[in-house]
């Protein structure tokens, strides 16, 4: 396993990381098999959140990790929290992120994130419901509306968060590239996790985002690199009737990649993440697990370096900066 510098932290984190979004329901013992195992192969950067399970994930992440705490990088996040006022209260923050560390069995984290940082209500004062504070969902950030985004409350909690010495490095996730780079320019954080924005199919990071994190020299995390599964499963089907959202552009562009992975010889997962491993802007690629053989397999994936240069300039060609019309944002 490969390792590289994440940003001017110089945290030496490795090409592939382990997300523990939905690893809950293998139970206890399946996780510790599938860390030890990832630790083991050289996995050192480790990605939960206190949304995860409403806790349990980290819960059984922290038990997992108990007496290996040294050896790996762990990062978590703060946000969708019981009071949604806690969106604009440093405070309220600082006490959900007191609850990750004792369910981590942890005194600090290398990482304590804002989770999905593009939304509205970490930026402006005005109530929210129960249910937006909640869920994954709400307005994003205008582009006709201005935000003190370096007073915001939450910005403040990130920065007693370091001072207090309960984490080392303070960053920012979000799943819109264009508009993280417009909050990347009023604060300052250390890493950063982008999310279905830079995949074999869509490239908004590269167009709008990676630019800015190495003009900062920040730490570059990547989640949902497998775009929801669709590229490690191929989803066939959709090429004769595809779901509703799917317009032209997005099926020409998926197609074109099912189409070149039949003539490459690889497994569908292995091709999306050797070829992620040629951007050099990215650190560490995060991917979730649902049992020890995808542990396995991804592990192994990874380890076998990047794409010849053919195969990986036929993918660079077919990629869309698009928006992420399968979640209903229809606007880049």
């Amino acid at each position: 396993m490969n390792h590289r510098t994440l940003g001017k932290t110089n945290l030496a984190i490795s090409e592939l990381g382990l997300g523990t979004c939905f690893m809950a329901q293998q139970g206890q013992t399946n996780v510790n098999r599938c860390v030890d195992f990832a630790i083991d192969a050289g996995v050192n950067y480790f990605d939960t959140a206190a949304d995860y399970g409403r806790g349990t994930d980290e819960s059984m992440l922290g038990a997992a990790l108990k007496g290996k705490r040294d050896q790996i990088v762990l990062a978590t996040k703060v946000g969708y929290t019981d009071d949604p006022r806690d969106h604009r209260n440093a405070e309220g923050l600082m006490k959900q992120f007191e609850g990750s560390l004792q369910r981590l069995q942890t005194d600090h984290v290398d990482i304590i994130q804002i989770h999905e940082a593009d939304f509205r209500k970490w930026w402006l004062d005005y109530d929210i419901t129960d249910k937006e504070g909640m869920d994954h969902g709400g307005e994003l950030i205008h582009d006709d509306e201005y935000y003190a985004f370096a007073d915001a409350p939450v910005v403040q909690f990130l920065k007693q968060a370091k001072e207090s010495g309960k984490t080392r490095f303070i960053g920012l996730t979000a799943k819109d590239a264009r508009r993280t780079a417009r909050m990347l320019e009023h604060i300052e954080v250390d890493s950063l996790m982008t999310a279905h924005q830079f995949n074999p199919i869509l490239r908004n990071a590269a167009r709008y985002l990676f630019p800015i994190t190495e003009e900062k020299q920040l730490g570059v995390v990547l989640g949902a690199a497998l775009l929801k599964g669709w590229a490690a499963v191929p989803q066939w089907e959709w090429r004769e009737e595809p779901p509703e959202w799917m317009d032209d552009t997005f099926h020409q562009a998926y197609f074109s990649y099912l189409d070149i992975w039949q003539q490459s010889g690889l497994g569908l997962a292995e091709l999306s993440m050797r070829w992620l491993l040629s951007e050099k802007r990215l650190h560490s690629i995060v991917v979730g697990f649902s049992g020890l053989e995808v542990v396995e397999d991804n592990i192994r994936s990874v380890c076998q370096g990047e794409l010849p240069s053919e195969l990986k300039q036929a993918i660079d060609d077919i990629g869309i900066v698009h928006p992420l019309i399968y979640q209903g944002r229809t606007r880049l």
